[in-house]
């Protein structure tokens, strides 16, 4: 039964393998925290902090009526909770009864975190991350994207 046909099967355990399973279970876990609390996931897992101004002030001054500076803590969090909408939504493919979905996901999750590792390369290059949060970033996706490539190639979905 297919995740798309039966919304049900996606809250179910059906992976035929246990590294499908941990896989989900992390990417469901992290995404889940990234979305509910963006900025303990961005200052526990990759090392940002919010931006602070004079007197622990918070560098994100109002611009507009409705805009903020380019960059502050709120674009931060949108940009990190977009991830874990990314991450919530492969986690749950995973969990399909289907082999195609499971290997569609399992594909869907190398190139995302191939351009994950490219975006990190360009904000590295352009001098909007340091080399702490590039490397923390970069090791992240390089990891993630080599364990779902090995679960590619063991063909055991």
């Amino acid at each position: 039964m297919s995740a798309f046909s039966s919304p049900a099967s996606l809250l179910t355990v059906h992976a035929s393998s246990t590294s499908i399973q941990v896989l989900s279970v992390l990417k469901i876990g992290a995404g889940l925290t990234a979305f509910f609390a963006p900025s303990l996931y961005a200052s526990r897992a990759f090392g940002f902090s919010a931006s602070k101004g004079p007197g622990g002030a918070s560098a994100g001054i109002s611009v507009g009526a409705n805009t903020t500076r380019p960059g502050d803590e709120a674009e931060q969090s949108l940009a990190i909770r977009m991830f874990g909408a990314r991450d919530i939504a492969l986690g749950l493919l995973l969990r399909d009864s289907t082999a195609a979905v499971v290997t569609r996901a399992l594909q869907v999750g190398v190139i995302a975190d191939a351009f994950d590792l490219v975006a990190v390369t360009l904000g590295w290059v352009e001098g909007n991350l340091s080399p702490e949060v590039a490397t923390a970033v970069g090791s992240v996706s390089a990891v993630v994207g080599a364990y779902q490539l090995w679960v590619l190639n063991r063909s055991v979905v």
